[in-house]
């Protein structure tokens, strides 16, 4: 995956890519912090963050609410590829602090969109 700074208008790309090639999941993360997360989500996924989202804003990690993260990348082939990512931190009954991934991914290839997804297993 190529990080590339530039794709346009992160909004625009994502609407004109469509939901055809959409994979959607969820992950629980073994993060203790937001931060630390957004940052590992960024290395298992190889992609650059758009519109400033790569920085978590100072907030209550544990009750506030998700950071959004948008990130933008061009797979092998030049195939253009976009994530959103929601990430909040939880606690769990034995009170240690995990972390909740929606993520989806778009792209013009539905092999493209899953493999992008997979790279969290």
């Amino acid at each position: 995956m190529a990080k590339v700074n530039n794709l346009g208008d992160f909004r625009r790309g994502w609407e004109q890519l469509g939901t055809d090639f959409e994979v959607v999941e969820k992950f629980a993360l073994q993060f203790r912090r937001l931060e630390e997360a957004v940052s590992g989500v960024l290395d298992f996924l190889g992609m650059q963050a758009c519109d400033g989202t790569g920085v978590v804003q100072p907030r209550n990690e544990v009750l506030g609410p998700p950071h959004t993260l948008h990130l933008c990348g061009v797979f092998v082939g030049n195939i253009p590829v976009l994530v959103r990512a929601q990430l909040g931190m939880t606690k769990t009954e034995e009170e240690t602090i995990g972390c909740i991934l929606k993520i989806a991914v778009r792209s013009n290839d539905p092999d493209v969109s899953r493999t992008i997804a997979d790279c969290i297993h």
